[in-house]
């Protein structure tokens, strides 16, 4: 099996949401888990869009956000090589 060359001039990385990461060359990422809650108001707007005189209203009424009792098992093996 051949070897595959990617190069890159540059990565530019504009925003991250929460869990995200930028990972170049050989790595093994472990141990990650996501747990978050999102909530939007007004949704999301994608392309070209106009939005006046709105009002939004986000009830979000619980006590406690995402309870979370995580308790899995996640081995894996990590190092670091030039």
């Amino acid at each position: 099996m051949m070897a595959v060359v990617i190069n890159f001039l540059a990565i530019n990385v504009n925003s991250q949401s929460n869990n995200a990461g930028v990972f170049i060359g050989v790595n093994n990422q472990v141990g990650w888990d996501g747990h978050t809650k999102f909530s939007m108001g007004n949704g999301q707007f994608l392309g070209l869009n106009g939005s006046v005189n709105n009002i939004n209203i986000l009830n979000d009424a619980d006590v406690i956000d995402a309870p979370i009792n995580d308790q899995d098992i996640k081995p894996g093996i990590q190092n670091q090589q030039l």
